[in-house]
């Protein structure tokens, strides 16, 4: 071979090896549903409020009369619960990638079972009442404009790789922000979303019978087989916000 051929062929391997090398970088640099909890760097908790509208109270304990109850809870309280049931500082803990098909039990990635005490996910009981006999909807904002039920951050896919769920009478209902107006229910479990801008019955959960308590457990966890649950999240701040609302049913004749 001559000197002009060997030094083509040297280009030529130079030029392989540098497409080779390139591509390894990237698949090391890729982001995977998933991303590793081996590092400490997870999602971590800054706020959590939740609402109800003016027919329905809730609080975090059982009362003896509706106006015991109240309209609003905020992180503070809801966040003390949390410490003294499960033992996790929530304003300090990071949420670990899991997952659940029933809303109720979850597992890492390898299979293992994650607990509720480690902060891997966060659970507590809200106990609902009503005046009336009424189904219990989420919604994405009231009618005066009060904050509405929404994840949020200040990283792009967090907030789509969140989810939280409601358990009660047998059943359970999660609430996941990508469905939109869809609905599925599979297994005494139903999977929800919620139409922007609108208050919708997709929405609908659980019913109250007047004046009479309800218990239900809330849990909120990240997703870990979502596609925005990757490296790009990771030790990411998030709030999320709940507001819920009675609503009335109607007769058979339609009247309510």
């Amino acid at each position: 071979m001559d000197q002009e051929g060997k030094q083509d062929l040297r280009r030529r391997l130079t030029a392989t090896v540098l497409l080779v090398l390139f591509a390894l970088v990237a698949i090391a640099m890729a982001s995977f549903a998933w991303f590793s909890i081996a590092d400490q760097a997870k999602a971590r908790q800054l706020a959590l409020t939740a609402n109800a509208g003016n027919s329905l109270r809730f609080d975090l304990d059982a009362h003896d009369s509706f106006d015991q109850y109240v309209s609003t809870l905020g992180f503070d309280q809801i966040a003390a619960r949390i410490s003294s049931e499960q033992g996790v500082d929530i304003d300090s803990s990071k949420l670990q990638p899991v997952t659940t098909s029933d809303g109720q039990s979850f597992t890492y990635e390898d299979g293992s079972q994650a607990q509720a005490q480690t902060g891997a996910y966060l659970e507590f009981t809200l106990h609902f009442i009503s005046h009336q006999d009424v189904v219990v909807r989420l919604t994405e904002a009231g009618r005066n404009g009060e904050a509405g039920t929404a994840f949020s951050s200040s990283v792009d896919g967090l907030p789509q790789a969140m989810r939280m769920s409601f358990t009660c009478d047998g059943r359970t209902w999660i609430y996941d922000p990508n469905l939109g107006s869809s609905a599925s229910t599979s297994g005494g479990v139903t999977t929800f979303g919620i139409p922007a801008g609108a208050s919708s019955e997709v929405a609908d959960m659980f019913s109250l019978v007047a004046e009479t308590d309800k218990s239900t457990i809330v849990r909120i966890w990240l997703e870990g087989t979502d596609p925005n649950c990757t490296n790009m999240i990771k030790g990411a701040d998030y709030a999320v916000t709940m507001r819920f609302e009675g609503i009335e049913q109607q007769d058979e004749q339609g009247q309510q």
